[in-house]
């Protein structure tokens, strides 16, 4: 009996990953078919002068979210496995820290927003995409949590439903409002929307 049980665990193993694979595969696919109508709407109405803009801020976020996380993101499951505390500490603990990284990189970013718009006029809504760094940060390090749970469905949710059809809806609705701050303000909209994705399923999971 020992033996089989000892066979079935990784076959049980290779089927969650096999899953797990399946799903990022589909959620791949998903999200570039929810990122299409948001590539047509900032090149068609926006520009691709406002596209390129917005794409270089992006990068610039995103590379501060990655510098707060701490390598969160993927060390996450090392310390769940190897940890004395509570699994609901840890991601806590995780995600004080991620928020302490993103509070200083938003605030740069803040006050120097030429990181983000090196060559470009700063006006309106700009500075407000730095706020983006606390909820990517935050979303990466509740999916790796939940990942360690086997959940790679929310992840799926989040990053390939949420934020890409989000971003395409409200950056549509806004080119009737301001061509300046769409794009930037449909961003936020999509981060902070996959951020409450990922944060609902790890409330109920830790």
């Amino acid at each position: 009996d020992d033996g089989a049980g000892a066979a079935a665990a990784p076959d049980a193993d290779m089927a969650t990953l096999a899953r797990g694979g399946r799903l990022n595969v589909f959620g791949f696919v998903l999200r570039l078919a929810g990122m299409v109508p948001f590539l047509f709407i900032g090149g068609r109405i926006y520009g691709p002068a406002a596209l390129g803009r917005f794409a270089y801020a992006v990068l610039t976020v995103e590379f501060a979210a990655q510098i707060a996380a701490l390598g969160l993101r993927r060390g996450l499951a090392q310390l769940l496995s190897d940890g004395k505390k509570p699994q609901a500490w840890i991601v806590a603990d995780g995600l004080l820290v991620a928020a302490v990284g993103a509070a200083i990189g938003m605030a740069i970013l803040f006050v120097f927003p030429r990181a983000m718009y090196p060559t470009t006029v700063i006006h309106g809504l700009d500075r407000m995409l730095a706020i983006t760094v606390i909820a990517i940060s935050w979303t990466d390090i509740a999916l790796a949590a939940l990942a360690y749970q086997d959940d790679v469905v929310s992840t799926v949710r989040a990053r390939s439903i949420v934020q890409p059809w989000t971003i395409s809806i409200v950056a549509f609705a806004w080119s009737y409002i301001s061509l300046d701050d769409g794009l930037i303000v449909s961003y936020v909209f999509s981060m902070v929307a996959a951020l409450i994705a990922a944060l609902i399923p790890l409330v109920r999971s830790y």
